[in-house]
């Protein structure tokens, strides 16, 4: 674990992760960056894109800083948009979908320091932005 200590993250060290189809991550701050038991950071999700359904070790907070979003979970789509925030507990089953005409922007808030993501369709656990955490499994960066 990092030690704990208060820190600036300019644009220029926040690292941005390809996620394939078109998804962009940039990580803020999780346990290994900052020492922090909450781990942030922002996600770009392209007109018309999707991630897959899937489900984390810990609580999940999506907050929509641009675009229209529909938070998909207990079989049910729900529109979520600007400033609004959806609410994930650990071990629910969701995703989100981009339903409007601009890249939908979303910061992120994970409860935990070291966070995974379970892939429903195959139930494959990730690292949180390790080379397997794909928007879509099994598609590649291009």
């Amino acid at each position: 674990m990092t030690q704990r200590q208060a820190m600036i993250r300019t644009r220029q060290t926040i690292d941005e992760f390809d996620r394939g189809n078109g998804v962009v991550t940039r990580l803020f701050c999780n346990e290994d960056i900052c020492g922090a038991q909450v781990t942030t950071g922002t996600t770009v999700l392209p007109i018309g894109k999707s991630v897959a359904m899937h489900h984390h070790n810990c609580d999940e907070q999506i907050v929509i800083l641009a675009g229209r979003a529909e938070a998909e979970f207990q079989g049910r789509r729900r529109p979520v948009g600007v400033m609004e925030v959806a609410y994930i507990p650990a071990g629910e089953v969701h995703c989100f979908h981009n339903v409007g005409d601009e890249p939908v922007l979303m910061l992120f808030i994970y409860a935990a320091g070291e966070v995974t993501r379970t892939f429903a369709a195959t139930g494959e656990t990730v690292v949180h932005l390790a080379a397997g955490d794909r928007a879509q499994p099994g598609k590649q960066a291009r």
